[in-house]
Order: C-alpha cells, then structure tokens, then sequence
C-alpha cells in the first residue's frame, strides 16, 4: 500500500513507525506517559485517513485510465494503409483544442496525425460536430431515401454513444476535482504533522 503513496507521505509513515517502536520500548520500561499515547492516537488516525485516500486516488487515476483506452484509434498509415509498422510518437492539439495521437510509420518513415482525438473528453464534441455538419448537408442534398436512411440510422448511434459517454466522462471530472480539492487538504496536513514530528524526534534525540 505504501508504494501508492508520494514521497512526503511516505516520509510522514516512517516518521510514525519511528515513534510507535520507540513507544514499544517505554511501553516495556513502564515510561510511556500519557501525552505520548495521545501523540500515538492522533498518528494512527491520520495514517488510516492517509491509507484511505491513496487507496481513492489509485482507484480514480485506474478509472480514467480506463476510460482514456476506451478510444481507439484503429489508425492507418495514409501512404502504405497499414497499422503493422505505427509508433505513436507524441500528440498534437487541434485548432478546437481536441488531442489527436501522431504516428510514424516504420515502414515508410513519415510521421502524421490521425484525424480523431485520442480521449473520450474530445471524442464528445468532435462527434457532436461531426454529426450536426453531416445534417446540415443531408439537408442541402436529395439523396436517395435509402441513403438518406442509412445515414440517419449511422447519426443515430454515434447520438446513442454520445449519450452514454458523456455522463460517465463528467462523473470522472466530477471526481478528478473532489480529489484534487482533497488532495491540497491532505497535503497541507501531511506537511504540517511531519513537521510537527521531526520536531519530536529532535527533541527525543538530543
């Protein structure tokens, strides 16, 4: 569990450990004194709210990691129309801001960028304005009415998955920022009792 924890978080653990095997010890010689068992409370109530949040912060970068592989891209060289040989070799952004992934092609040793976004955050409103332009223009033509069919069922869908998306993509950001309003929180606690314990040890030490 401690690997999931940053660098001062883990400082402040070891820092408790320090101070529960030195209380094992007075505990033994009958020292222990009272301030010094409340000290010890207080420590393991904010390492089970410490352990507690690194467990909800793993659990929501899984879950948007998750959710950024639901997209993919299914690209294509544009010279040799093979995907054997790609390399994703960074990402551009898009006059709309939408990121799209850029390829090399091993093959023929050039490099493009694919013409979708690479998340589902993009993904949203680059259907959405795929779909709106592509009514504009079934309204300007007179296509036949097996055409026209075929491409309002093909809107429909792409309106169907849009519409199941979009809920879980703002659920994700609705978490993203309760973690990130939680995280300065924690931060700020984690810095000020680790402080307050290296204090501790100095004095313990001397």
């Amino acid at each position: 569990m401690e690997n999931n924890l940053k660098p001062e978080e883990r400082e402040l653990v070891k820092l408790v450990q320090y101070f529960k095997k030195r209380a094992q010890v007075l505990a033994t010689d009958n020292k222990l004194e009272d301030d010094y068992k409340q000290m010890l409370e207080t420590c393991d109530k904010l390492t089970e709210q410490l352990m507690i949040h690194a467990k909800n912060r793993e659990t929501i970068f899984a879950e948007r990691e998750q959710l950024q592989s639901m997209i993919k891209d299914n690209a294509k060289c544009p010279k040799c129309h093979s995907a054997d040989m790609l390399k994703v070799i960074g990402f551009e952004t898009s006059p709309e801001g939408w990121k799209s992934n850029k390829y090399k092609c091993r093959k023929c040793n050039i490099a493009f960028v694919w013409n979708a976004p690479n998340n589902p955050w993009d993904m949203i409103p680059y259907v959405e304005k795929f779909i709106q332009d592509t009514e504009q223009k079934m309204a300007g033509l007179n296509g036949s009415e097996e055409e026209t069919e075929a491409t309002r069922l093909g809107l429909e869908a792409m309106k169907n998955n849009v519409a199941k998306l979009k809920p879980v993509t703002e659920a994700s950001d609705l978490d993203m920022k309760d973690l990130e309003e939680r995280e300065l929180k924690m931060a700020d606690m984690v810095h000020k009792f680790k402080k307050h314990l290296q204090i501790e040890k100095i004095k313990l030490e001397d």
